[in-house]
């Protein structure tokens, strides 16, 4: 055989090893082509979804029950779609699109396996497969009412703690504040109905959604009319049609309709110093807390039986403020503490000294009115008491019911003894029964 016969069949045989193998995968076929040689393909050629976040809602009712997957193609070649559950409730699958040209592209989703099962509810990442490469995108299939109705202010109780409502008060007349809202956008307009223990409708009402989560309602626990209900257990829920279609209910909300009152209560507690002295992240798990608090020194007062010695560090490079931190609470406040004031009264540590403590009753202490004295001094009113309202529980802070906040330091050099504080509070309480 001559050079050139030797060359063709060298050729030839180059040609065979380069010839192109179709990788399949045991999850749903062919999903890429590669190269014996290994060769990567040339770079700008993947394929682009042109949609990030796609929301749909496949239940049949015609409203947003197909999902368009639009994706951008630079070169003609051939086009596969791969679906796959985020939580494995389906067997991935694979759509052969065939060979499409260069563009842009559209395939639209019914919601089915290819077996036309419906999907569950649930997260779906949706990829565009090529030779080239792929990209991929994140589906919701969206199949159920997903709404929200709760109590907004529970001053501290308990997540479970029936909410009370006390329709027959005659000094104030109270109500619940209510969110109702939707994760699903669109949701326009919803019916709120309250039934009694036995099932009948006590009130039912139709409302708009403003465009956001959320909408304020108010439950007085009175009928049409504005009369009072029974006492007892009653239920609320919220239902409709959210913007995808879906139709359906809330959980039942379990109120309480008191028979009793509220009335106003004002009252002054004077207490030693120590009594109602707390850690001063009590209202806090944050671990950062403990992290900018002041270096300076508090001691339980050797001049006045349950006071407290504060001294300060006037060392430049550190916080030196000797401060302390004071709670009280109040779990009688059903509707949080309307306004809160203290005084605190004392001396300088050492006889004869001008030092002063300080009093603030709001938090930042920046936006509060601050009060000082070498005796004794008192606050305004807070009417927006910083724990007022309590505090529901998370993972950061501690549940707390309607509570009292006050802080006292000294700062400089200073050294003060403060020996009682007095609390003045205003709130509404149930009235007590003769």
């Amino acid at each position: 055989m001559n050079a050139r016969g030797l060359g063709r069949k060298a050729a030839a045989l180059a040609a065979a090893l380069v010839t192109t193998v179709l990788v399949t995968t045991a999850l749903g076929g062919p999903v890429a082509a590669a190269t014996s040689s290994g060769a990567p393909a040339p770079q700008g050629q993947e394929p682009r979804m042109l949609a990030e976040r796609l929301t749909f809602s496949p239940n049949g009712d015609g409203v947003r029950d197909r999902l368009a997957v639009r994706f951008r193609l630079p070169v003609a070649t051939t086009v596969q779609i791969r679906v796959e559950a985020g939580d494995d409730e389906i067997t991935p699958f694979t759509v052969a699109l065939g060979r499409r040209p260069a563009g842009r592209h559209t395939w639209t989703w019914n919601g089915r396996t290819p077996q036309g099962r419906l999907v569950p509810h649930g997260s779906y990442r949706i990829g565009v497969v090529t030779p080239q490469g792929r990209d991929d995108a994140f589906a919701s299939v969206d199949l159920e009412f997903d709404a929200y109705l709760g109590v907004r202010d529970r001053y501290g109780a308990k997540k479970d703690a029936v909410a009370k409502v006390y329709p027959r008060s005659v000094e104030v007349r109270d109500r619940l504040v209510l969110d109702a809202g939707g994760w699903s956008d669109g949701m326009k307009r919803a019916v709120l109905t309250f039934r009694d223990a036995d099932g009948k409708v006590a009130l039912r009402r139709t409302i708009r959604f403003r465009p956001k989560w959320f909408t304020e309602l108010v439950w007085e626990g009175r009928d049409a009319r504005g009369v009072p209900l029974r006492p007892g257990r009653y239920f609320a829920t919220l239902s409709g049609t959210d913007g995808l279609g879906n139709r359906g209910a809330t959980k039942p909300l379990k109120l309480w309709v008191s028979q009793d009152s509220l009335v106003w209560r004002e009252e002054s507690r004077t207490m030693p110093a120590q009594e109602a002295w707390s850690p001063a992240c009590f209202g806090s798990s944050w671990p950062e807390c403990g992290l900018f608090l002041p270096q300076g020194e508090v001691t339980p007062s050797v001049r006045f039986p349950g006071g407290l010695t504060h001294r300060a560090d006037p060392d430049p490079d550190i916080v030196g403020a000797a401060e302390s931190s004071y709670f009280v609470a109040v779990p009688e406040a059903v509707r949080g503490l309307d306004a809160v004031r203290v005084a605190f009264a004392g001396e300088p540590t050492n006889p004869g000294e001008t030092d002063r403590g300080h009093l603030a009753v709001h938090y930042p202490r920046t936006d509060a009115t601050v009060v000082s004295s070498s005796s004794t001094a008192q606050t305004t009113w807070d009417e927006d008491p910083v724990y007022g309202d309590g505090q529901a529980w998370d993972p950061r802070d501690r549940r707390l019911p309607p509570t009292a906040w006050w802080v006292f330091w000294t700062e400089g050099d200073d050294a003060f003894d403060v020996a009682t504080f007095t609390l003045d509070l205003r709130y509404l309480a149930v009235e007590k029964k003769k």
